[in-house]
């Protein structure tokens, strides 16, 4: 996937917005917006692959730890995340009622989606995915950015039980894990990856998970494993 500079990608952004009468913004990225009477927090960045080898289809963005995100996590106002891909001059978004939490959490913060959604053929203006934790995102062609704004309060409302899924694109991926972000589990790992058990730490993940992703082998729980090890022996 290509990715664009940001101050490029910035400009892609002001370009859609520019022609609503009160659309006004400040430098810099995450930048303060303001559309139709309301003030929102927004940060931009290019989509990548994820690049793990069982899962090709797998994108994301990573929040990298900043000062500006400690500032944005004591307002109020919505904190936008927008991940852009520039082959497909589509926009993904993630909920921004629960990204103020997972700022600064580590030192990047990953949001997934998902490439065959960013390939859909649009035959509406938004298209929802669901992701391996239950999250949802919103996947639109940047023409639809002001849209996107227009109808922020709703595209994130739990669907109801009755809901026909079977007529929204989904990611429901099922048969793999990408990151360790169970908090019980960390702290079952951490000792053993801090005693460098690595082995064990591959058997007690595997276990914890039992019967859950049935496509992981040895090897994608070692890789998912040696992940955390690393970052707990960089401190």
């Amino acid at each position: 996937m290509r990715n664009i500079l940001a101050k490029e990608l910035k400009l892609k952004f002001i370009e859609t917005l520019i022609l609503q009468e009160d659309f006004t913004y400040e430098d810099g990225n995450p930048f303060l917006i303001s559309i139709y009477g309301n003030h929102f927090y927004v940060f931009l960045k290019n989509i990548s692959p994820a690049y793990f080898i069982n899962s090709p289809d797998v994108t994301r963005v990573q929040l990298p730890q900043s000062d500006h995100f400690k500032k944005i996590s004591k307002t109020k106002l919505p904190f936008i995340i927008l991940g852009y891909d520039i082959d497909n001059d589509v926009f993904v978004a993630w909920n921004h009622n629960k990204i103020k939490d997972r700022l600064n959490a580590k030192s990047n913060v990953s949001l997934y989606s998902r490439l065959s959604l960013q390939k859909s053929n649009f035959n509406k203006k938004f298209i929802s995915g669901y992701l391996t934790n239950g999250e949802k995102i919103i996947v639109f062609k940047r023409d639809h950015l002001v849209d996107y704004f227009m109808q922020l309060n709703t595209l994130f409302t739990p669907l109801p039980d009755s809901f026909d899924r079977d007529i929204v694109n989904q990611t429901n991926d099922e048969y793999s894990i990408y990151e360790i972000s169970d908090k019980l589990l960390i702290n079952k790992l951490t000792p053993l990856l801090e005693s460098n058990r690595v082995l064990e730490a591959v058997e007690v993940c595997s276990n914890y998970y039992s019967g859950k992703y049935v496509d992981m082998k040895f090897k994608d729980w070692f890789n998912l494993v040696s992940v955390l090890y690393r970052k707990i022996k960089k401190g």
